[in-house]
């Protein structure tokens, strides 16, 4: 792959360690189990190597902005600590602080894009492999990776879409069998989703479909009919190769939603989720500012259960399997604010505006140029996919959730500041 013009130095050894985290996260996310924290790994050990070399660097305003919404999502992560786990309440609140150097070490280290790329294409065909092998090797009902089978599908869905992404971006500057073996790898992390029998991502898809083919259509309007062709054919290609578990997911949602709309049948995973969704609402507005806190919502679910006003079925469940919801009963308006900051944030970091591309327009690279536009609109998927994903499980309480979050928005950001500093001939990072 060319993504650049001319003579490159050999990059130093924090950036090939970066471009080995930027293949890590992705590439092993789903053949390991905690694959995705290979990568993170590595860039806690750089940072903490060469913690002199990047403390007093400058950074853009953005990044610190960034690494303050991360500050502000363990803080709301301890609010959210259940005590009764002890020292693991600490787990989730710590992954955001641990970030942070990881954050500020890689922007002034960059790793290489083409790292992230090939990594996607492992992460994709390991996804697919392990769920072939899953369903129809061992004979079960659905593919769960090494993780549970939402966070597997719907994690398998995101390095698919993200791959997609970046070939239709950077298609020219591939040679025809890394196309092929692009595309081959897409297909297999859609049918690795599609087997986790993960109806989530069905929803996620649907939200990012718009900003992506909006955007795709705006820079490359000449792609945009050949994509909607490519997307038509995959998934009726993924529909018919799993024809029957799609009609009977399909058929098994509608009923669900019939008996708890008829019957308030909260035991099917459907109307387990409706009457959650009824709870957290009807609890969060009574005390909307600052929620119930983690014991409060519990007990206060278990005594409106025995009272008969919600069905037991919710009782067993910590979180309400709706992001938003989930923070709005337990921390209220404020929670939900600074996530909406968790989310909307990458997105305006990410956007590429007409301003933000013209800048590339001067240096006469169209190869660079495209590969900005990839991963702008990569970093603008990953949040807007993380939204579809938290309508129907709070993906931010499992490991997975967050730590593809953070560091595949780290790396491509990281990513997009060495990209944008070749453009103006400025040094990636000091030797």
């Amino acid at each position: 792959m060319k993504f650049a013009q001319g003579k490159l130095a050999a990059p130093s050894w924090p950036v090939q360690l970066n471009s080995a985290a930027a293949f890590a996260v992705p590439g092993l996310a789903l053949w390991l189990a905690s694959g995705y924290s290979y990568g993170a790994v590595l860039l806690l050990v750089g940072a903490l190597f060469t913690l002199k070399r990047w403390v007093l660097e400058p950074q853009r305003s953005l990044t610190w902005w960034f690494a303050v919404c991360m500050f502000a999502m363990a803080l709301m992560w301890v609010a959210m600590a259940d005590p009764a786990e002890r020292m693991g309440q600490w787990d989730r609140p710590s992954k955001f602080i641990l970030a942070i150097p990881c954050l500020l070490y890689a922007t002034v280290f960059p790793p290489k894009p083409r790292a992230f790329v090939w990594g996607l294409i492992v992460g994709c065909i390991g996804a697919g492999a392990i769920a072939i092998w899953q369903v129809h090797g061992l004979g079960e009902w659905r593919a769960t990776g090494r993780t549970n089978a939402i966070q597997y599908g719907n994690l398998a869905l995101l390095l698919a879409v993200l791959l997609a992404v970046f070939l239709a971006a950077i298609h020219k500057q591939l040679h025809w069998g890394e196309k092929l073996l692009a595309v081959i790898a897409i297909v297999a992390g859609l049918d690795a989703s599609v087997l986790s029998a993960s109806r989530g991502g069905w929803l996620a898809v649907l939200v990012v479909m718009p900003f992506g083919l909006a955007l795709l259509y705006r820079y490359r309007a000449r792609l945009f009919w050949r994509v909607v062709v490519g997307l038509m054919i995959a998934a009726g290609l993924m529909s018919v190769v799993n024809r029957d578990m799609l009609t009977a997911r399909w058929d098994e949602m509608t009923s669900e939603i019939k008996v708890y709309d008829t019957k308030r049948d909260a035991s099917t995973s459907v109307g387990q989720r409706l009457e959650h969704w009824r709870f957290a609402w009807d609890a969060g507005r009574e005390k909307p500012l600052l929620g119930w806190g983690v014991a409060g919502y519990l007990s206060e679910k278990q005594k409106r259960v025995a009272e008969g006003k919600y069905q037991p079925a919710i009782v067993e469940y910590k979180f309400v399997h709706n992001e938003v919801l989930d923070v709005f009963v337990k921390t209220g308006l404020v929670g939900v604010a600074v996530l909406l900051w968790f989310y909307l944030l990458p997105i305006w970091m990410f956007w590429p505006t007409r301003e933000r591309m013209r800048l590339l327009d001067a240096g006469g690279n169209p190869p660079l140029r495209r590969m900005v536009l990839a991963v702008r609109m990569c970093g603008v998927c990953v949040p807007v996919l993380f939204v579809g994903f938290g309508l129907t499980q709070v993906f931010f309480a499992h490991n997975s959730g967050i730590m593809f979050y953070l560091f595949s928005l780290i790396l491509l950001w990281s990513m997009l500041i060495g990209l944008e500093r070749t453009a103006r001939g400025a040094p990636a990072a000091k030797a």
